[in-house]
Formats: C-alpha cells, structure tokens, sequence
C-alpha cells in the first residue's frame, strides 16, 4: 500500500475484510473481487496490494456490499468537485477512455444536462453521464490545453468519433462518506 502520498514507498496496514472488499471493486465486478480474496493478492487504484488469501462466499460479500453507501435519490451534479471528467466511447459500454480536464469551458454546459447514473465502489464516487454530439466529443478532443496523462487515447478517439457515440462521465466523492481505506489525516 501506498504511505500517504509519498509514491514509490509502501507500506502495510490492518483493514477489516470490508474495507479490502470495498478497495478491490475498483473497475471489477463481485465474482472478480471474490477470485482475488481467493488469491491473496491483486492491483487496485494502481497499487499491488497482497493479503493472506481467503474464501468469501457470494452471500458473504453481498453482505459486505450491502453496508457500501447507496445511490442517492437524484442528487444534483457537482461538476467542480468531480474528482475526474472522462470521455468515454461508445457512451453505453465504453472500450476507451479519454481524461478531460474539468475546466475546460464546453464542460460546464455540458454538466447541466448530466444524467446520474449510480454510485461506483471502484473511485467511491457518484457517477453521472452526458451523451455529446460529434461536435462536443471532437472539441474536447482537440482541446489544446488538455493537462491530463494520454497515451494515445485522444487520437484514437479523434480518428473513430464519426463511428461511435460518446459520452462525457463524472465521477464525483461525497465529502460526507470518504472512502473507508482513507485514513483520516490528523
């Protein structure tokens, strides 16, 4: 595990099986999260994480699922706080995944419109989705003060964005309900 934030330092620290469950959802489903507890050992928001393998039946982790925070009624979008603004192709199941800055000026326009979509274990946040015209998707694209790490990602998409639909997805924290593998900083 990560030391705070100091990268490339580990460390280890003693977590109650739900906080491990709800660590390892991150982009995976619940029989994935029950075949790495079986393991003993996995990648989860991009740290290798090891603990002494065990058995979790599917009531097991579904009831360990049930005391995760639920979605809320229709809560009201928060842009500024999403703790990242993607564009994903095609909208519905997307196979790629492209980072746009938050403050880029057609997202705020495009937010309004946004659609809340669950609540994801994985970034322990509220989803929410806007599908874009080819218009938004290929402007925000090109978009050349785009400050965020892409591999390639954008100039796939450029080259595709007249094939598929996209969609822009927020993922916002509620300040309220932290995630439980964040230690409270004294």
């Amino acid at each position: 595990m990560p030391a705070g934030d100091v990268p490339g330092i580990a460390t280890s620290r003693q977590w109650p099986l739900s906080t491990l469950v709800a660590y390892l959802f991150d982009g995976r489903g619940c029989d994935e999260v029950r075949e790495l507890l079986a393991v003993g050992e996995g990648i989860a928001h991009g740290n290798v994480v090891s603990w002494t393998p065990l058995t979790v039946t599917a009531q097991e982790l579904s009831d360990i699922e049930s005391r995760f925070p639920k979605p809320h009624p229709a809560p009201a979008l928060s842009y500024e706080r999403a703790a990242y603004v993607e564009l994903d192709m095609p909208a519905l199941q997307p196979t790629l995944t492209v980072p746009i800055r938050g403050d880029q000026p057609l997202v705020e326009g495009i937010a309004q419109r946004a659609a809340y979509l669950s609540f994801d274990y994985g970034p322990w946040a509220d989803v929410y989705v806007s599908t874009l015209t080819r218009e938004e998707a290929a402007e925000l694209l090109a978009d050349p003060a785009r400050r965020v790490h892409d591999a390639g990602e954008a100039e796939l998409a450029k080259r595709i964005i007249g094939e598929d639909d996209a969609a822009l997805r927020f993922a916002v924290p509620r300040p309220e309900s932290p995630p439980p593998w964040r230690e409270p900083r004294v």
